[in-house]
């Protein structure tokens, strides 16, 4: 079954960033209606700059005080308070035909009151207040709800939640009696009658516990609390027998978890400092490693709070990934030849332990980039792209290990050289490169790099298959195409890509994308026409805006995709290290 096309701006907020300049805003007709239709507030400064930063819809034609709702913290998601963003705000009104505000909207105060004369269509005048107003808010909404055990805190279960019905379902056929909950609210909102869980800093992580264990095989009521402490929503927890659709994950159901900030809300390493990124899920976290020497840290894969290391027993992970089965692998980094270790963990609280070693002749750095298809208890592909060393070679070679029934039954080193393929150093230069599906022998890899400025279908026998490409190929000098994922989810094959920023200082968005790839005839096209596209975002927000004297070695990233224990979910993770961003989104594919 073919996957319907989806233009869905995934994700998606069009971000427009334009200069701010101080000459007065002059108002054009741009309403039918009678009157001041709307006032809207833009931030003059900053990363958010030109942007939408609260509006006020107006519907009394008597009105003369006019407050603008500003948001308590901007984006919702995050901490950043808008109190220093009031004092120099840009207004715009939305105005009938023939009338006006005078003097000319221009940068205002919005903790000041401000004096206009408004004029209707009929050329009557009156005096109008423009000022704005802070407001916490008063959504009630749930972003998860999970069942833990209580003797170990682990999560048995993840609950679906639809939040126009107000409803959490459980989807399940076994025995829900004596778990506990806990509950990720709307950002900023609590839970009644929980109690918060605190990082290791002490500080509230967003989710709360209800720590007596209930009886979930019946109904139960949950309460959500908006930021304003007075809105609030209840909940019904029901359990239900697990219905999917037939194929993929429903479009209307993409939602954002989050975007932030790594070096400032998770202590990470600057985005001037050389390390090389990779990505796994385990168990409801998301694991960051960094290949620095340092314990790879666990975050709350809902909100991205930090939650604490994962010990891995003194092994020096030089990438981690995750399977679709629940598994997260560790590998060490060669420099050259010498032994190659793989090993396992199933949590967060357990020590890897060796899955499989190999002996490496190949005289070429190997192990900054590891990737899977399928579940290492079952049959799978692991993939560990061959590395260039700068100023002496590049590679074209990749290492591809085989598990069938859970066993390792095949290892082998191909060579893409014969076909045209090469690539550099990690992490700017090197390849991304993935099997098309767990199966070994079928339908081949998926290669990407910043030299060919996009994918390529590599054939079971090596040769260059379909392509796709930037469709903006003017500013592919400022993008790296190499982060690639392969994962299949409710019977679709998908390729998830993330485009790091080499630049961050020039005006130029990392974007995400995904593709089914069970036909790779439909692999064509550039990256937004695609028909093998389902889903993207092609403006995602960073944090890091600055060039450490043009060098991109900083330049790492990845981007992972796994299904939850359920199967009814599935997550996407990015990670572009330089330009100072991380986030998730995740999809269903519950049959409403």
């Amino acid at each position: 079954m073919k996957m319907k096309k989806i233009y869905y701006v995934l994700f998606a907020v069009a971000l427009a960033f334009a200069s701010s300049c101080q000459e007065p805003q002059f108002v054009e007709p741009t309403a039918d209606r009678q009157g001041i239709t709307s006032l809207t507030a833009y931030f003059t400064s900053g990363k958010y700059t030109e942007m939408e930063m609260g509006k006020l819809t107006v519907s009394d034609p008597d009105m003369d005080r006019y407050v603008i709702p500003i948001p308590w913290f901007y984006p919702e998601e995050s901490d950043d308070v808008t109190t220093l963003h009031m004092s120099r705000v840009r207004v715009r009104a939305e105005l009938a035909e023939n009338c006006s505000i005078d003097p000319p909207l221009t940068i205002l105060d919005l903790n000041q009151e401000h004096n206009f004369t408004y004029t209707n269509a009929q050329g009557e005048s009156k005096p109008i207040v423009i000022t704005g107003q802070r407001v916490k808010s008063s959504t009630t909404n749930m972003i998860a709800m999970n069942l833990l055990d209580p003797a170990t805190g682990d999560v048995v279960l993840e609950g679906f939640v639809d939040n126009d019905s107000k409803e959490v379902y459980l989807f399940s056929v076994e025995d829900l009696d004596g778990y506990v909950a806990e509950v990720t609210p709307w950002y900023h909102a609590s839970v009644a009658d929980a109690d918060p869980i605190l990082d290791e800093e002490g500080e509230s992580t967003g989710v709360y516990l209800f720590d007596t264990p209930e009886n979930w095989n019946e109904e139960q009521t949950i309460t959500i609390v908006a930021h304003n402490g007075e809105t609030e929503g209840e909940f019904k927890v029901i359990k239900r027998d697990p219905q999917k659709i037939s194929y993929g994950f429903n479009a209307e159901s993409v939602k954002e978890l989050f975007n932030i900030d790594p070096v400032s809300r998770l202590g990470v390493p600057h985005y001037n400092t050389p390390v090389n990124v990779s990505l796994a899920y385990l168990g409801g976290y998301l694991v960051v490693n960094h290949a620095d020497g340092s314990n790879p840290i666990y975050l709350d894969a809902r909100n991205g709070s930090k939650l604490g290391e994962i010990s891995t027993g003194g092994f020096s992970a030089g990438a981690v990934t995750s399977d679709e089965g629940g598994n997260m692998l560790l590998c060490n980094h060669l420099e050259g030849a010498g032994t190659f270790e793989i090993y396992r963990t199933s949590s967060v609280n357990e020590a890897p332990v060796l899955f499989y070693s190999y002996e490496n002749t190949v005289s070429l750095p190997l192990g900054y980039k590891l990737k899977i298809c399928g579940d290492i208890n079952g049959n799978a592909r692991i993939v560990v792209p061959y590395e260039g060393v700068i100023g002496v070679t590049t590679a074209s070679q990749f290492l591809e290990i085989v598990v069938e029934g859970g066993e390792v039954t095949d290892t082998q080193v191909y060579d893409l050289s014969a076909s045209g393929f090469s690539w550099g150093s990690y992490p700017q230069n090197a390849a991304g490169l993935v099997p098309s599906s767990a199966d070994a022998g079928e339908n081949g890899w998926m290669y990407a790099s910043y030299s060919i400025n996009g994918m390529q279908w590599i054939r079971p026998d090596l040769g260059a298959g379909q392509q796709i490409v930037t469709d903006d190929m003017a500013n592919a000098w400022l993008l790296n195409p190499s982060c690639l994922e392969s994962k299949k989810f409710n019977n679709a094959n998908y390729l998830t890509m993330l485009v790091c920023h080499h630049f961050p200082a020039w005006d130029k968005q990392p974007s995400l994308w995904i593709y089914d790839i069970a036909d790779p005839s439909t692999f064509t096209g550039n990256y937004q026409n695609s028909p093998s596209l389902v889903a993207y975002n092609s403006w995602l927000l960073y944090f890091n805006a600055t060039n450490a004297g043009g060098n991109e070695t900083q330049s790492s990233g990845d981007v992972i995709m796994a299904p939850s224990a359920d199967g009814f979910k599935v997550f996407i993770y990015y990670y572009d290290h330089y330009a100072g961003m991380i986030g998730g989104y995740s999809a269903d594919c519950v049959k409403k």
